[in-house]
C-alpha cells in the first residue's frame, strides 16, 4: 500500500515539474554546426558549402536571422546564397565568403546568437591588385619585374612567359618565394618589347588568368597638352595641364616662372600632377611660364605660356587664357 502511495506522488511530482518547466520563458538559445562531413580547415572555392542552425526557445522564435561579418544574409541565387528553414546554403563557395558566419533567432523573450565559425575558403592563386604594369626600359638595359599573387595555400608554384607580336618564349630569369616573384629581364632588339605573363599554381589549382606587364622602350616623356589658365590675382596664378605619354617610366612636372621683362625666374615648382599654383608673385607684373615633364631618360620638350598677375586696381580673381607655344 505504501508503494502504490509512493508512485502516485512521484507521478504526480513529475506532472507538476513538468508544467512548470513549460511555462519557463527564455530568449532562443542558438547553435552552429557546418553540415556533415565538411571541415571549416578544408573549404575550397566552387564547392558547395552548407550550415545548420540549431535552436532551443520558449516560446518558439518568430524569427530566424543569417549573419556574415556582422552582415545580414538573404536568400541570393545569383549570387549562390540559399536560406531555407534553419539551413544556409553557398552554392560554389568563393573566396569573397572567408569570414566569420553566425545565426540568430528572436522571440518574445530576446534574441540568441550562435557561436561563430570562421570560414577559410581556400582559393588557386590569383593577381594582387595595384601592381605596376608598365615597365620602361631602353635596348641592353635590365629591369626587374616585380609579380605578386594572392593564394591560399601560399606555397605556389611560379610561371613566367615573354609574349609579343614576334615571339614567345618561357626562358625567362625569375626568383621566387612563395607568392612573391621577380624576373629579371633585358630586350636586346625591337622583338623584345612586349608583355611578361606570371602566374602560379597550388593545391587548389592553376591560376585562370596570368598577371600581364607590358614592357615598352624608355624614353623622355612627350610634351603636356591643353595648358590653361585657370585663376589669377595680384599675388598668384593657377594652372592645369594634361600629362603625355610617360616615356614609359615614372615622370613628374615642372614649371618655371619668369617675369617677361628680364627675364628673372621667379619661382621652379615641382608637382606629381600637371597642376600648378604660384603665389607671392609680384603683381601687375607680366610672366612667361615654362611647363615641361622629366623622367630619368631626359625632359619633354617645352610648354610656354604668357600670362600676368592683376594690379591692385583690377579684380582680385578673374579666370584667362596665355598664348600656348611648343619650342
Amino acid at each position: 500500500m505504501n508503494r502504490k502511495y509512493t508512485m502516485s506522488f512521484n507521478k504526480d511530482y513529475l506532472h507538476r515539474a513538468s508544467c512548470v518547466a513549460r511555462a519557463i520563458l527564455d530568449p532562443p538559445q542558438v547553435s552552429l554546426k557546418l553540415g556533415t562531413n565538411l571541415k571549416v580547415s578544408n573549404i575550397q572555392e566552387g564547392k558547395d558549402v552548407y550550415f545548420e542552425c540549431s535552436v532551443r526557445a520558449n516560446p518558439w522564435i518568430h524569427e530566424l536571422g543569417w549573419q556574415f561579418e556582422e552582415q545580414d544574409l538573404s536568400t541570393n541565387t545569383s549570387a549562390g546564397v540559399i536560406i531555407s528553414n534553419q539551413s544556409l546554403v553557398l552554392q560554389k563557395v568563393r573566396k569573397g565568403f572567408r569570414g566569420k558566419f553566425t545565426c540568430s533567432g528572436s522571440n518574445s523573450q530576446g534574441i540568441g546568437i550562435s557561436n561563430e565559425i570562421f570560414l577559410k575558403v581556400k582559393y588557386a592563386p590569383f593577381c594582387k591588385p595595384g601592381q605596376k604594369s608598365v615597365y620602361g626600359v631602353a635596348k641592353h638595359e635590365p629591369v626587374d619585374v616585380s609579380c605578386e599573387l594572392e593564394a591560399d595555400p601560399d606555397d605556389v608554384t611560379v610561371h613566367w612567359l615573354f609574349n609579343s607580336s614576334y615571339k614567345r618564349s618561357d626562358k625567362v630569369s625569375f626568383s621566387a618565394d612563395r607568392t612573391r616573384s621577380e624576373a629579371t629581364y633585358t630586350p636586346e632588339s625591337d622583338e623584345d618589347y612586349g608583355k611578361l605573363l606570371c602566374w602560379g599554381a597550388n593545391d587548389i589549382g592553376i591560376q585562370s588568368n596570368p598577371c600581364v606587364f607590358t614592357i615598352v622602350p624608355a624614353g623622355p616623356p612627350d610634351p603636356l597638352r591643353n595648358c590653361s589658365l585657370l585663376n589669377k590675382t595680384e599675388e598668384l596664378v593657377s594652372l592645369q595641364c594634361l600629362e603625355g605619354y610617360n616615356g614609359g617610366m615614372l615622370q613628374q612636372f615642372v614649371l618655371e616662372v619668369y617675369s617677361a621683362e628680364g627675364n628673372t625666374l621667379q619661382a621652379n615648382i615641382s608637382s606629381q600632377a600637371p597642376s600648378f599654383l604660384v603665389d607671392e608673385l609680384p603683381s601687375g607684373t607680366a610672366l612667361r611660364l615654362v611647363i615641361y615633364a622629366t623622367n630619368p631618360k631626359g625632359r619633354s620638350s617645352p610648354v610656354v605660356m604668357s600670362a600676368s598677375t592683376l594690379r591692385p586696381a583690377e579684380k582680385l580673381t578673374r579666370k584667362g587664357l596665355g598664348h600656348i607655344s611648343i619650342i
